[in-house]
């Protein structure tokens, strides 16, 4: 039947998920995830084709997201206080995954994205060009805007260093808890968002302030070569 359909087709992404999540695209074939789901290897084929379509059904069940933070960014409009700007630019990029992390099973589709974000070939999935950059896009896009006066690949740079501190927050690997001796908790929604915020918002604002700082120095030199001897 039509629902029993549905639901087997639910299985197999929530299966794929958590598995694609602990071993990546390669690490994982159609079979395992069918014997996981408990389905025959032909069903999985049956309603994902390949495992390149079962992969991508995994972020596709996941657009909401996307779509409402392209919603909020296609409203955004820039403070006066460039500062501010900023951080509310960083806080749509960042709130909705750490909230959808903390979310029962939000966990793995979490640690999905930290490994397609990492992975050398994703480019050839095109996964992250469909489902993720169109984000990363509009950001850019009100950065640029907000801050004409800087080099465009300053605050492309930024952004792409912005993005791996989100990335290797989503890897959850329980590292900070071993680093910081049980301090710090990676469970704990609000106090990732308040310290990466922070972090994320502050090192875009210091790149900012170090290519203008460049810019004026170059001026100011060019300016010395120029002048006549002595003046």
């Amino acid at each position: 039947s039509i629902e029993s359909g549905i639901r087997t087709r639910g299985v197999i992404l929530r299966v794929a998920e958590r598995l694609f999540a602990a071993k990546g695209f390669d690490g994982v074939s159609m079979r395992e995830i069918g014997i996981e789901a408990g389905v025959p290897l032909a069903l999985v084929s049956y309603h994902f084709k390949s495992k390149l379509g079962l992969y991508r059904a995994v972020f596709r069940a996941h657009e909401a997201i996307t779509k409402a933070r392209i919603e909020q960014l296609e409203k955004f409009r820039p403070s006066e206080d460039s500062e501010k700007t900023v951080r509310d630019l960083v806080l749509i990029l960042v709130q909705p995954v750490i909230e959808m992390a903390a979310a029962p099973g939000g966990r793995d589709f979490a640690r999905l994205i930290a490994r397609e974000v990492n992975d050398p070939v994703e480019a050839e999935r095109g996964v992250l060009a469909e489902f993720i950059d169109p984000v990363a896009k509009l950001i850019i896009g009100h950065l640029e805007r907000a801050f004409p006066e800087l080099e465009k690949t300053t605050v492309h740079w930024t952004f792409l260093f912005a993005s791996g501190a989100l990335a290797i927050n989503h890897a959850a690997t329980g590292r900070i808890e071993r680093l910081s001796g049980g301090r710090c908790h990676s469970d704990d929604p609000a106090e990732i968002i308040d310290h990466l915020v922070d972090f994320i918002a502050g090192g875009i604002l210091a790149a900012f302030s170090q290519d203008t700082g460049r810019k004026r120095r170059s001026k100011n030199s060019r300016n010395r070569a120029s002048s006549p001897a002595g003046a």
